[in-house]
């Protein structure tokens, strides 16, 4: 029979909880144990977990890695064994392969669902990351859900008079901090607040200093820079840590090279080392009362969650900070699990609210420019603390004459209006809109879903649209700068572009260099099309003269329209320009969902510039761009009357031919075609 289960995957111990008989119960490991340390040794070609692993860190064979719960959702390696690099994700899946595996045994079941807890301030990068673990090692994760909330869940289960409480989570590798209320069968969540970056790991820490500033002070040199050491080292600040819950002092015993050094720490000696440790916690919680409009006379009571609140200093700090009653049960390091499993048994399609209502600890925001567009800023979409799943929908203008056919949106976490104070969680491209150049409205929804996970969603017109999440660019500093100055080099608009080419008679005559114009339009054309990257846009080639002529159909392969360039021959629709070629390059050009740019190049008078100037206006009009290139005898203010993009009306030689094409192309390629409002 398959089973579903909850598992608290902890930053230095993990456990599987089950419902049994209607109760909540830790299953035990393979070694009779409740907990499962959440270490892992790379040993000769083994990859050990759990018990084996902690017993070789603490001896220093091996490879070691634990606390890889701090880098989820980090990119890169957190161990290399052998040829393989290990991501903290990756480390996650072979840890929860290894606690699923064990638990399956002893339940003679096997496990196929799980909840799995995870920080209440774990940001949405961490959260996707666990999701990931869960899925690569073959559960079905049927939600995650916060750590605090979990051991809340459990506790209202045992308890559920009507109160308030404030969760107080000290664990192995990170701290959180939840004010729940309990009122009718309900849990719910009203605040929360954590870091991610502070643990047991770090009062451990304080031990191993205290150890070995005096190996320092006694031999002159430093253990903590030998990582093997440093692992057995902090194997045994545990131990002492665990010692100090009960005793007075412990000893401590460092053996290095050549040397032994012996030390006793007191109680005393670590409270004092780690005052500023407490402090930190005792700042976060008051930052989430404020949060909540909240003082410390609204919390019944504290309850402790986690094993390095069996510290005695957490429980007195407390009280005697805040004058509140301190609370924790034997269940302190079970109940996240416990609660995780009663959260497993009820789940269907989602947690009823009538059970559990959760909060989110961070703000969702979206990467916008800031109204004088001097700068990017954090707009807030949805704010911490708001109640998930949740939902906020803002709409979106494609202005006019604006031709885009893909929005970019950058989902951001934090409270800051600055983009480089919070974190980038998300890029997503939406595509798949109608945009006629007219203006639309395009209705972009940010959504929290039941596991905190950030999910964009879009509409036009009640219509879904395609939402592509994309890799995050490796440079963002353009974040910091202005909106102006981001140079985006991405064609993200797709053209068809019509590429219209004079073969009058004028074009044959060589000039002073005895360069002919025509054989070096047709090398800067070719030059002009290899400019443009993939095979997004369409190009298309019309000739005129006293007559026009389609000499290529719009094509993507580039050596199609090349090949049609090359058959360029003059005077093959005239000898003179009486033809006005806009009307039929834009038709040519005419493609459902490009954009229809046009070129041309000429060297010539026109004689039927009215007709030609009346076709450019309903270009205009209709958000045509039309780039007029001429040389020779061009007539300049012709070019500029015909011409629809700003500055797109250009006069150049023969020997410049080939970088203007160049500067017609970035304008393109960049979008920066800015359509003129008057002749």
């Amino acid at each position: 029979m398959a089973r579903r289960v909850g598992i608290d995957l902890g930053t230095t111990y993990s456990a599987v909880a089950v419902m049994e008989n209607g109760k909540p119960v830790i299953v035990r490991n393979s070694y009779g144990k409740e907990l499962t340390p959440s270490v892992i040794c790379c040993f000769n070609d083994e990859v050990l977990v759990g018990e084996e692993a902690y017993e070789m860190m603490s001896s220093g064979a091996g490879e070691s890695v634990t606390a890889f719960k701090r880098m989820m959702g980090v990119p890169g390696a957190v161990v290399t064994h052998g040829d393989t690099d290990y991501t903290a994700e990756q480390l996650s899946t072979i840890l929860l392969k290894h606690l699923v595996d064990e638990a399956s045994n002893a339940l003679g079941d096997r496990i196929t669902e799980a909840i799995i807890t995870v920080p209440q301030y774990f940001d949405d990068v961490r959260r996707v990351s666990t999701i990931n673990a869960g899925k690569a090692c073959g559960l079905n994760v049927l939600k995650i859900i916060n750590e605090p909330t979990s051991a809340a869940l459990y506790y209202g289960y045992n308890y559920s008079k009507q109160k308030t409480l404030m969760v107080y989570d000290l664990g192995g590798g990170t701290f959180d901090v939840n004010i729940i209320s309990f009122e009718n069968g309900k849990t719910n969540v009203i605040a929360s607040k954590g870091d991610h970056f502070l643990g047991g790991k770090n009062w451990d820490e304080a031990i191993m200093n205290i150890a070995c500033d005096g190996f320092m002070d006694e031999f002159g040199i430093d253990p903590r820079k030998d990582l093997k050491c440093k692992s057995i080292m902090m194997a045994t600040a545990e131990r002492v840590k665990r010692q100090l819950s009960t005793g007075t002092s412990a000893p401590f015993i460092i053996e290095y090279q050549d040397w032994t050094g012996r030390y006793t720490i007191t109680r005393d000696s670590f409270v004092h080392a780690t005052e500023h440790l407490l402090l930190t916690t005792k700042n976060i919680c008051e930052d989430t009362l404020a949060d909540s409009g909240m003082s410390w006379g609204d919390i019944d009571e504290i309850l402790l969650i986690g094993g390095s609140c069996r510290m005695p200093m957490v429980q007195s700090y407390l009280k005697e900070q805040t004058g509140r009653p301190v609370v924790h049960h034997p269940d302190m390091e079970l109940a996240v699990a416990k609660g995780a499993a009663i959260a497993a048994s009820r789940y269907k399609n989602g947690i009823s609210e009538t059970i559990l209502r959760d909060v989110t600890a961070h703000s969702l925001g979206a990467l916008a420019v800031e109204e004088n567009e001097d700068r990017y800023i954090n707009e807030i979409m949805i704010p911490k603390n708001s109640g998930i799943p949740c939902k906020f929908t803002k709409r979106f203008l494609i202005k006019e004459k604006c031709w885009t056919d893909m929005i970019e949106v950058y989902a951001l976490q934090g409270e800051s209006e600055l983009p480089d104070d919070c974190v980038v969680v998300s890029r997503s491209e939406i595509t798949g809109f109608l945009n006629d150049g007219t203006g639309v409205v395009i209705e972009i929804t940010y959504h929290y879903d039941e596991n905190g996970v950030v999910v964009i969603t879009a509409e036009q017109d009640g219509q879904p649209l395609k939402v592509k999440n994309t890799p995050l660019p490796e440079d963002m500093l353009w974040m910091s700068g202005k909106p102006s100055e981001r140079v985006d080099t991405k064609d993200t608009v797709r053209k068809s572009i019509a590429l219209c080419v004079d073969v009058s008679r004028s074009m044959k005559f060589e000039d002073a260099n005895n360069k002919i114009p025509i054989e070096e339009a047709k090398k800067s054309i070719k030059s002009f099309i290899d400019g443009f990257e993939g095979d997004d846009n369409k190009f298309s080639l019309v000739i005129f003269s006293d007559k026009q002529k389609v000499l290529c159909e719009p094509t993507s392969d580039k050596k199609v329209i090349k090949d049609a360039v090359d058959r360029i021959k003059l005077k093959d629709t005239g000898s003179g320009t009486t033809a006005t070629p806009i009307d039929l390059a834009r038709a040519t050009a005419s493609i459902d969902g490009y954009l229809e740019v046009i070129v041309i190049l000429t060297d010539g008078i026109w004689k039927r510039m009215d007709v030609s100037i009346a076709q450019s206006r309903e270009c205009r009009k209709d958000g045509v761009p039309i780039f007029a290139l001429g040389f020779g005898d061009a007539n300049k203010g012709f070019l500029k009357q015909i011409a629809t993009v700003d500055n797109g009306g250009l006069y150049t030689t023969i020997e410049k031919l080939g970088s203007t094409f160049d500067t017609i192309a970035t304008a393109i390629k960049t979008d920066n075609m800015g359509i003129r409002d008057k002749d």
